[in-house]
């Protein structure tokens, strides 16, 4: 076989090879697609808890726009806040805090036919630069309204958790 062959031959190997490989590629990558169409939806509570979490994750980045669209349009506080003082209180706190750590826990989800309710445990952190300067921690009950598949928070209550010396 002369070299000139032997290059024709290991080129075609080779995109015989590519091909087979791009192939195989495409068909797990299809494969794997319709195995994730055929998984099914999140149930409602690992939802409502994915939204708790995207917007603690929103409080650390400021990003007072993804938790005012998780408001339900009759959104209030125990305390007589509406969203727009929610979008107010926001807007002061982060001017204030230019680092926020958020720790969600003990988190308690009651599902109810078009609503659930959630209990937590939350602790805010705040500062000005690298190092928390301030630290609060609060007792969270939610009301939350399920519209057309999404969850939406309609009623806050918040409460400050005063620690004694034996905590």
């Amino acid at each position: 076989m002369t070299q000139e062959s032997f290059d024709t031959v290991h080129i075609s190997y080779l995109m015989i090879v590519n091909r087979l490989y791009q192939t195989g590629l495409v068909f797990v990558l299809v494969l794997s697609g319709s195995l994730l169409a055929c998984s099914p939806p999140p149930d409602d509570e690992t939802r409502l808890r994915q939204v708790l979490d995207r917007m603690a994750e929103a409080i650390e980045q400021h990003d007072r726009q993804t938790i005012m669209q998780q408001l339900a349009v009759d959104f209030r506080t125990t305390q007589g806040l509406l969203s727009q003082d929610i979008n107010r209180l926001l807007f002061i706190q982060f001017r204030q805090n230019k680092q926020i750590q958020v720790f969600l826990y003990d988190i308690d989800v009651r599902l109810l036919p078009v609503a659930a309710d959630v209990e937590l445990q939350i602790l805010l952190l705040g500062s000005s630069q690298w190092l928390p300067e301030r630290g609060r921690r609060y007792q969270v009950q939610m009301r939350w309204q399920k519209l057309e598949e999404e969850w939406r928070l309609a009623r806050l209550d918040w409460q400050p958790i005063i620690l004694t010396p034996e905590e």
